[in-house]
């Protein structure tokens, strides 16, 4: 089960999307009936928590730790969550813990574990979801069970489907109904720390020499060039890397994958969100991310950098696979090398 989809959502400022479904999880038969469905968890509810009476609005809250922040408001459309999500019988269909998929024989070194951002909406996330938030505090912890017709989207009721009795276990961690400046105040921080004495030179960019190109003067727009770099979490995770050594410390590496320098292929006069990168010169190659590509831009010959940047500029709501999460600003080390013919760097 997967709590996200790519359904788009507009917001003021930078154009933002989000959403938030339940997906992939077990579909109870079109051929049932509401009311068998309800007779079935009743009967369930009756033999496995026979006391637990229902909300108003239809959950079934069995644990309940109130937090010590601020409670939840219909405003606060951004809700930063642990979770782990259960059927009845107990298996595991979905965890943002470490330790849950240490223990269940899913974890994956090169995965992101921690943390994601739930849209507070019930367009975005299950309806029977938003009700078990409603009214948590930050620093709350909540288990409740949500049955089969209330855990669908607004959606997935117009088109008459239903979800499956779902037990959501959810850590409040905290909330925004502002997910730009939540991310603009996280990245200053880190360069802060990391990249002192950097101002922004765009809107959600920095970008810090780390060792001096030889020529004073950016590739001009019909060089070919070649760069190695690794891609990272604001927590020093690594995501991407043309390095072996780096793909094997930190559980990313795929015996499918060649790691040696990218070609980089400039767009021409035309846009630096069209710059490509390839294994060699006989392809096309592919896009990149439009701060990784800015970067790529504005690079001189053998030159070092280290550039970060919001989520706007990267994956924003979707995030990437299970190695991005949604709304993750990301940092590049990116360095000018030779290519196969090691006598120049460029082509």
């Amino acid at each position: 089960m997967n709590i996200f989809s790519n359904k788009a959502l507009h917001m003021s400022g930078a154009a933002l999307a989000a959403v938030l479904i339940i997906s992939g999880c077990a579909k109870e038969s079109t051929t049932d009936t509401t009311g068998m469905a309800e007779a079935f968890f009743n009967s369930w509810m009756s033999v496995n928590h026979p006391g637990v009476s229902p909300t108003s609005d239809g959950v079934y809250i069995i644990e309940d730790t109130p937090g010590t922040g601020e409670t939840v408001t219909d405003d606060d459309f951004y809700l930063f969550t642990d979770y782990t999500a259960t059927d009845l019988d107990g298996n595991v269909v979905a965890t943002t813990s470490e330790k849950v998929s240490q223990r269940l024989g899913s974890y994956k070194k090169g995965n992101y574990y921690g943390a994601e951002i739930l849209i507070n909406d019930k367009n975005y996330i299950p309806e029977g979801l938003t009700y078990v938030i409603k009214g948590m505090k930050v620093g709350g912890k909540r288990t409740a069970i949500v049955p089969s017709w209330l855990n669908v989207t607004s959606d997935d009721h117009l088109e008459a489907t239903s979800g499956s009795n779902t037990i959501y276990t959810i850590d409040l961690l905290d909330k925004t109904d502002k997910i730009d400046d939540w991310e603009i105040d996280t990245l200053r921080k880190y360069v802060a720390i990391n990249m002192s004495g950097i101002d922004s030179t765009k809107f959600g960019y920095y970008c810090k020499t780390l060792k001096e190109p030889t020529v004073d003067e950016v590739f001009s727009s019909d060089t070919t060039f070649y760069i190695n770099y690794t891609g990272r979490l604001l927590n020093g995770q690594v995501f991407d890397t043309t390095i072996e050594d780096t793909a094997k410390v930190y559980g990313l590496y795929s015996s499918s994958k060649t790691y040696a320098p990218m070609l980089v292929k400039p767009s021409g006069e035309n846009s630096y969100k069209e710059i490509r990168i390839s294994t060699d010169d006989t392809s096309e190659g592919s896009t990149v991310v439009d701060g990784f590509a800015f970067c790529l831009s504005r690079l001189r010959p053998y030159e070092k950098v280290i550039c970060a940047f919001y989520s706007t500029l990267a994956y924003g709501y979707s995030g990437k696979d299970s190695l991005i999460p949604r709304f993750a600003p990301l940092v590049f080390e990116i360095e000018v090398v030779d290519g196969p013919d090691e006598d120049e760097v460029v082509v």
